[in-house]
Parts: C-alpha cells; structure tokens; sequence
C-alpha cells in the first residue's frame, strides 16, 4: 500500500520521569515515568478522540514506552519502537539541576536557555544533528507503515517532542524553548509525509 499524501499526527510529550519532577535535566537517559503518569495521560488525553488513530510509533525509552503501551489500551493498536526517535543526547548536563547548571555553566547554560542551537553541552548531540535524525526516523517509520499511517501517534520525550513540533510547523528550534519541558502534552498535526525530511545530511 502507498503512503497517504497526507497524515494526521498526534505527538504526544512522554509522561514526566522522577527527573522531571525534580528539575533536573533529562536527555537522553533512560528512565521510568513518575507514578502519577497514568492519570496525567488520561487526564491529557480526556477530550481526544482517538478512534482514527491507526498506528503508534515510539521512543524507545521506558517513559516514552510506557506512554505508548497506555494508548495501545485505549486504542487496541500494536506499539512500534523507533530507535532514531530517542531523546536528544545532552552529554554532561544530563542528570544535573537547572540551578546547578546556572552556577556552573552560567554563560553557556543562558545562551542555551536562549537559543539552543547556538552551543552544544559537553559530550552532546547538536541540536541540528538531533533535528535530522528525528525527522528522518519519522519519515522512515511512517514509509514503513505501508499505507495503514494516515493518523499516527508520536510519543517521545520533551526535547524531541519540541523540535519535532518547532520543525513541523515551520518554527525554529529557539521558538518557545523556554518551554520544551513544560509546554504541550498533545499537539495534533497534519503533514504531508513527502516533506518530512532533514534539512541537511548528518
């Protein structure tokens, strides 16, 4: 079967992890979510149908599996892991308190804050080598879908959920960054799967 010309997105933000409860800078480590994911989904969730969704593709972290399994009951529809979409790799500063970062990094830590395309953390993923790889594993896994991905659920962490929602709607990464942590559970998209593509090759 074909790729539909145009495919409804739902990208869901994973539940909140112990980390993100605590302030602390998460990337890409793999971590359980909080015990009050469940209702936080559900409570997310409450308003959406969710009827026509005809696949679920996910980060392959437990939060972000977690997530997923949570609307595979609700839909009866079998969970695919994408590895390409994991979270962005934030090298040293993962684990660390947002305070903390500030007393030690304070120049590089506010320009990030600012405009998080501008520095790269100790050790981390660019953000542009991160925007590539979520995009091209989006694409990728939708193409593999075979034709049954015309509404899809994306679940991944906070920081990819970000850039995958900036670049999706034409936005730059630094758009709204402030807050990538916090904002959106949900946002519901509709994309034509030929233009979901990098910018560049990694």
């Amino acid at each position: 079967m074909a790729t539909p010309a145009e495919v409804d997105l739902l990208l869901v933000r994973c539940s909140r992890t112990e980390w993100d409860e605590a302030g602390r800078l998460g990337g890409d480590c793999d971590l359980p979510a909080c015990k009050a994911w469940g209702e936080e989904l559900t409570q997310a969730l409450h308003d959406r149908d969710l009827s026509g969704i005809t696949a679920i593709i996910t980060s392959p972290d437990e939060a972000s599996a977690q997530t997923a399994d949570h609307l595979r009951r609700l839909t009866d529809i079998k969970v695919r892991k994408v590895d390409g979409l994991s979270e962005v790799d934030l090298g040293l500063w993962e684990g660390q308190r947002f305070d903390e970062l500030k007393d030690r990094f304070r120049g590089a830590f506010n320009q990030w804050a600012e405009d998080p395309a501008s520095i790269v953390p100790p050790e981390a993923e660019p953000l542009a080598d991160a925007e590539n790889r979520l995009l091209g594993a989006l694409a990728k896994a939708i193409e593999k879908l075979n034709g049954k991905g015309s509404h899809v659920a994306v679940v991944v962490r906070p920081v990819a959920f970000h850039v995958l929602a900036n670049r999706l709607r034409g936005m730059e990464p630094s758009d709204g960054w402030d807050a990538a942590a916090s904002g959106p559970t949900l946002l519901g998209l509709r994309v034509k799967p030929d233009e979901i593509a990098p910018a560049r090759a990694v």
